[in-house]
């Protein structure tokens, strides 16, 4: 018995032996006469098996490419380092197994603080008062790293008097992190305001903006409540942070990036405070959506955004309504902006498989999937109500893929939707997952689909035209390119080759019958061009028009809106 259960007993050794630590990332400010110059990072892991493991620095992500040019004096310990098969990799080589830690120097490789008109910059920022850091553009990993994995953060040196914030801190909050953490992370620190918006949601902010602090706090608070009520959830660490943009005259721009447990937004203080509150509450809602509903794919997950972002703006809508912060007015008005712009768009029939190309280089595209999954969530809830004759919606299939996600980890959001639709809606979805989805049809909507609230109503429209190609004029240094011949901003004057230095798009709401104003220099004379942004092909928009106009119209509205 004893000789039996010797061999066994010494695999298990030698497995426990090898069980990988860990992987960690310190973070320490470089400083110069108390100002911020660069940022060091040690990042440690255990180093493959065969001796010999490839490290990826950050290369493309996010629309940005080569973003390793920031990462300087790259060294290792327990590990010989070489050049791999390209600027963005590394091959190190060590004992089988080992431990070993990657250090190197983070510095800003762009010039001056972030400007708006840029698009969001995801590069490392790093100015004498404030810094910010964004996991992906920094974090060297090695690339068979499991992302699922272990891993831990800490920071070193900050400055007395300076602040820091980051969503790696829940790590120290009672939220285990994972390398997927490290790699999806945001860091703030200097001059940032740290406000506790209570249930675990706090938000780093600088400068001045039309909102206070108070209001920021509160605003945050009742959304994460909503949010949390919504789920039936506990409270959790997430944190906001607002890095305000250089404002050009003129020039109005919001964005962000999403992390794992935050959001990082980008944006020019004169944007009206009320704008933020709807990203907020999508983002928000991504700790469920996907979170919580099913993993999301590991490549080409773009395929699956119109669920995965779509079905966050269904959520997100809800749970404002749900929670008082929304009116139907302004439930109506929200929905009704996504409803115009997915009709109005020109890649509105575009099959999934555009989206996966073209969604960081086209503007157009990258909104399709937001629109798209948010429609088909209003159709398939509205189907739900229908087969169950009330009793049911698509807060049950929601509900039911976090009960599944729980059990089955492994699977993907989208494996686990259409079961979810039968089991706790009663609908099939296959047909729409073919023709809707894959192929591009156009989601259409019933006139009643939001009774008692009012009607889904249409009228003729002149499709939105810009008249030159926006996109490929922003990859270009902001030169003018793709001006079309037969358009109104050629017709206005606008060539290609002229630099834009002005430009009054609102890309949240492109109206035809609105005039656009461009301002260009034209081999170095200044010169403003006016046209309206109207092609020749016309198009069928909807809208909801609501008509609950007595109190007990209006109380039967909020609750058909919030599901309750």
């Amino acid at each position: 018995m004893i000789t039996r259960f010797l061999a066994p007993l010494a695999a298990l050794l030698i497995l426990g032996a090898a069980a990988p630590q860990p992987t960690m990332l310190v973070v320490r400010p470089v400083l110069e006469a108390g100002a911020f110059r660069a940022m060091d990072l040690a990042v440690s892991f255990n180093g493959e098996m065969d001796g010999e493991t490839v490290l990826d620095l950050p290369d493309d992500w996010g629309g940005e490419s080569q973003l390793w040019k920031a990462l300087r004096d790259l060294r290792a310990d327990g590990a010989a380092i070489s050049p791999g098969a390209d600027a963005a990799h590394r091959v190190l080589r060590h004992a089988p197994g080992a431990r070993v830690t990657v250090r190197y120097r983070v510095v800003q490789d762009t010039d001056g603080p972030p400007e708006s008109g840029n698009g969001n910059d995801y590069r490392p920022l790093i100015q004498p008062g404030h810094f910010q850091l964004l996991g992906n553009a920094i974090v060297a990993l090695p690339a068979d790293a499991r992302m699922r994995g272990p891993a831990t953060f800490r920071i070193e040196g900050m400055p007395a008097g300076m602040a820091f914030a980051s969503d790696l801190e829940h790590g120290a909050m009672g939220r285990s992190l994972t390398v997927l953490d490290l790699a999806e992370s945001v860091m703030v620190g200097g001059d940032f305001r740290i406000l506790d918006a209570g249930g675990g949601v706090r938000i780093a902010i600088r400068g001045s903006w039309p909102r206070d602090d108070t209001g920021w706090r509160e605003k945050l608070a009742r959304i994460g409540a909503a949010q949390r009520a919504y789920w039936g959830a506990r409270a959790e660490p997430y944190l906001v942070t607002i890095l305000p943009l250089s404002l050009e005259p003129g020039a109005t721009s919001i964005g962000g990036t999403g992390r794992n447990d935050g959001f990082a937004f980008f944006a020019t203080t004169n944007v009206p405070p009320e704008r933020f509150d709807g990203t907020l509450a999508h983002e928000m809602m991504h700790t469920w959506i996907p979170g919580r509903i099913g993993a999301m794919a590991e490549t080409d997950e773009q395929l699956t955004y119109w669920l995965s972002e779509g079905f966050t703006d269904w959520g997100s809508f809800r749970a404002m309504v749900r929670g008082g912060l929304w009116s139907p007015e302004q439930f109506a008005a929200e929905f009704n902006e996504r409803l115009e712009a997915y009709d109005l768009s020109q890649v509105r029939t575009a099959p999934n498989t555009r989206i996966l190309a073209d969604f960081w280089s086209s503007q157009d595209v990258q909104k399709l999937p937001y629109q798209r999954g948010m429609l088909l969530a209003t159709l398939w809830d509205h189907r739900i109500r229908v087969a169950s004759s009330g009793r049911r919606d698509l807060d049950d299939v929601l509900l039911q893929m976090q009960r599944t996600a729980q059990r089955r980890p492994d699977l993907t959001a989208d494996r686990i939707l259409p079961v979810a639709m039968r089991v706790a809606g009663g609908v099939e979805i296959g047909v729409d997952l073919t023709t809707l989805v894959q192929e591009g049809g156009v989601v259409e909507l019933p006139a009643d689909i939001f009774a008692p609230c009012g009607a889904i109503v249409s009228e003729r429209r002149r499709l939105w035209e810009r008249g030159f190609d926006f996109d490929a004029t922003r990859r270009a240094g902001w030169v003018i390119a793709g001006v079309t011949p037969d358009s109104n901003a050629y017709a206005a004057g606008l060539r290609n080759g002229m630099q834009l230095k002005q430009w009054s798009e609102r890309s949240d709401q492109r109206d035809a019958t609105r005039v656009v104003t461009a301002g260009v220099s034209d081999q170095g004379v200044a010169r403003t061009f006016t046209w309206l942004p109207a092609g020749t092909e016309t198009r069928d928009v909807r809208k909801l028009v609501l008509d609950a106009t007595t109190p007990t119209q209006h109380h039967a509205c909020v609750a058909r809106l919030g599901g309750q």
